[in-house]
């Protein structure tokens, strides 16, 4: 089946068609530059949140349509004689599920509409796109094509704001899939290695939001506060002398860059990879997606868990889910990644229930403890998410 065969308005026949594809999700992993997916409930996530139609008029007939829409407008704010060199570029780690803009970006870039004119822009890594062999015991991340997509989201939203013709007060690079890349890895997420993986992840990730920023900087112009104290956190962060002499050189486009945020939508979008940081959710569990034609309600595994089902090695993960786990475990867990962010991680945490007094206050000691945010939670499986930004009579 071609790939923008895919893709159907009828519900049944998206439907059909993704679960047909879930036998190659192997080769998936080891082919980045196709983007099927493999899990049902991301169709339906991108065909109400991101496909862009007009009324009955459909103009994003796959995916790929949609990477190459968001792309080619990204691609439209650079010199026109690399325009297409860098369009070539933000596709393929659009398409390999590496890089995943801000949903504001996916819904209306290359649509003639900007529709992210207010707030921040985001721009989320995904950690388990960047895992190769997995399920074996060759499995590894490689952490120079995280440095490197992490310079390109940089300029994906410098762009952005360029192209809406705004400055550039403020842009975040996070995270989604942790959890499942640990799994893919064979790491348990409530361990030391689980840890350490997550971290050094996260460190290469702040590099090249680093080395993003000083290439903008250069190119594009430095921001016009003293970047100072930036480069001081980057010293005691132990970036190599090479880059902190160009951030001297030539400043900082932008002084502060990675934060983790929640970016559940972006990660259902991803085949359904763990938000953030948070631990995976069970097997078999459920979507709740707000569409202009009515709720549409998925069940799905996640992400990690079609991959090793595809590849037969599903018998031999231990599966630890954000019901086994204590939730002191994604305490430390933030606590490993905390160092390489510019700001404290603050999303809600997911629990089975809402905690009770001596649980919030322990949670808010080891918050201040490890540099943490204000303690805030999350109960899995709310029935009614966030509701889509309004579109003026339009949706993605």
């Amino acid at each position: 089946m071609s790939p923008r065969r895919l893709m159907r308005v009828n519900s049944r026949d998206r439907l059909h068609a993704t679960l047909a594809y879930v036998p190659t999700v192997a080769a998936a992993m080891e082919v980045h530059r196709v983007s099927p997916f493999i899990e049902a409930a991301s169709v339906e996530a991108w065909d109400a949140w991101f496909r862009w139609r007009n009324g009955t008029s459909l103009h994003d007939i796959s995916i790929e349509d949609t990477w190459q829409r968001v792309a080619t407008a990204l691609a439209a704010a650079e010199e026109s004689d690399v325009a297409s060199l860098w369009a070539s570029r933000f596709n393929e780690a659009l398409a390999g599920w590496r890089v995943l803009p801000d949903e504001r970006l996916l819904a209306s870039a290359g649509t003639r509409r900007i529709g992210w004119k207010r707030g921040d822009l985001c721009a989320s890594l995904n950690a388990a796109a960047f895992v190769f062999a997995a399920g074996t015991v060759h499995a590894h991340i490689d952490r120079n094509a995280v440095l490197e997509c992490a310079r390109l989201a940089v300029r994906m939203l410098d762009n952005a704001y360029r192209i809406a013709g705004l400055a550039a007060p403020r842009i975040r690079v996070g995270l989604i899939g942790m959890a499942d890349a640990l799994l893919l890895l064979g790491l348990d997420y409530d361990s030391e290695g689980g840890r350490s993986e997550a971290g050094a992840f996260s460190a290469a990730l702040c590099k090249g939001c680093m080395y993003g920023s000083v290439q903008l900087a250069r190119d594009r112009g430095p921001a016009p506060a003293d970047p100072g104290a930036a480069i001081a956190r980057a010293m005691r962060r132990g970036d190599d002398r090479n880059l902190l002499r160009d951030a001297r050189r030539h400043g900082l486009r932008y002084l502060e860059l990675t934060s983790i945020t929640s970016q559940r939508r972006l990660a259902l979008l991803a085949n359904d990879v763990s938000d953030a940081l948070d631990p995976l959710r069970e097997d078999n569990h459920v979507h709740y997606i707000d569409a202009p034609g009515g709720e549409r309600v998925l069940h799905s595994s996640g992400y990690a868990l079609n991959v090793l089902r595809a590849g037969g090695r599903c018998d031999a993960v231990h599966l630890e889910t954000s019901t086994m786990l204590p939730w002191q475990a994604q305490v430390t867990m933030r606590a490993a990644v905390q160092p390489w962010m510019d700001e404290p991680i603050s999303y809600p945490f997911l629990l089975r229930g809402m905690p009770g007094a001596p649980q919030r206050r322990e949670a808010a000691r080891l918050g201040a403890m490890h540099g943490l945010g204000k303690p805030a939670w999350r109960i899995p499986d709310a029935k009614h998410p966030p509701r889509s930004p309004q579109r003026r009579g339009q949706h993605p």
